[in-house]
């Protein structure tokens, strides 16, 4: 089978710096023996969301978790995926137990930890109602957090989001895309959130199998998508990142983008950026010499 190897690095933003506030991103990956898997998550960064890193960090390990028992239940059966009504049936089901873990490490965070005063403090007057609510015993808010993660196997891979951030898919002709659908409740500062009571009815997804198979997938946080100011700026960084990772292999790779992600949020957003995914080097590299024939040929003069 064709080998995916994964990646994921966060980095604190350059205005959290300025503010002692500690990063709210978390990103995770894993190598299967079928399948690879990459995640990143933002935490909200209102100061009413009091654990949001907690959030975030629970959200990729739950869905790490549900994605390699979802894999699991496959196992040679997944063939059922090729059938759109059967595929959406499963990957709601997936999602559903994605939302349901993530409640359950929130409310035995909070059993184990409720609220001190010196975090109910920092909420600002204004917001003054988050505090009550919280007092109350409705604290899932104060966990807030996006989510968008990856699985690839030899067959198909998929991607599932909520909230902002982005996905973006390399092919192995060269092109890229954002295919997962845009969230209308995901706008300037708003965004959807695992918290929100509606979660298991707001993620979207995208799915890819046979010949439309992905050379990789790369997630990345709003820090990463605002960072750039059009989608095709950002492709373009994706891309830059493939073009090193084919020349110097994914750990030189991965240590050069980990030494570029402070960088691009000082120069950038000021957020929190968080940068995940997967590759199949043999494809990328593919793609990556179709982009620079196309390239060449846009070049080229007519006669």
């Amino acid at each position: 089978m064709n080998k995916y190897s994964a990646f994921a690095r966060s980095c604190v933003g350059a205005s959290h710096l300025r503010k002692n506030i500690v990063c709210q991103d978390s990103s995770l990956c894993a190598e299967r023996e079928k399948y690879s898997f990459a995640a990143v998550a933002d935490g909200h960064g209102s100061p009413c969301y009091l654990r949001t890193e907690r959030g975030s960090r629970f959200a990729v390990e739950c869905a790490l978790e549900c994605a390699d028992e979802f894999m699991e239940s496959l196992d040679e059966a997944v063939e059922i995926l090729d059938n759109s009504k059967d595929r959406e049936r499963l990957f709601n089901q997936l999602w559903r137990s994605i939302v349901s873990r993530w409640h359950e490490r929130v409310e035995a965070d909070f059993a184990a930890e409720p609220f001190t005063e010196e975090e109910l403090s920092r909420i600002p007057e204004k917001q003054a109602y988050y505090r009550e609510r919280y007092v109350s015993g409705r604290f899932m808010d104060a966990y807030g957090t996006t989510l968008v993660f990856c699985v690839m196997a030899e067959n198909f891979a998929f991607c599932i989001q909520i909230g902002d951030g982005s996905c973006s898919v390399f092919f192995p002709d060269g092109s890229i895309v954002s295919p997962v659908p845009d969230d209308p409740g995901c706008h300037d500062n708003v965004t959807t959130s695992l918290c929100q009571d509606n979660a298991v009815l707001s993620a979207r997804n995208c799915y890819f199998s046979g010949d439309s198979l992905p050379a990789a997938v790369f997630l990345g946080t709003d820090g990463v998508e605002n960072s750039y100011a059009t989608e095709t700026e950002l492709h373009g960084f994706y891309i830059g990142l493939a073009r090193t990772v084919s020349e110097n292999g994914l750990d030189e790779g991965v240590c050069q983008l980990e030494e570029f992600l402070p960088v691009m949020t000082k120069k950038g957003s000021g957020d929190d950026v968080s940068c995940a995914g997967i590759i199949e080097l043999n494809q990328l590299n593919s793609g990556l010499n179709q982009l620079f024939h196309d390239n060449q040929n846009e070049q080229s003069p007519t006669a």
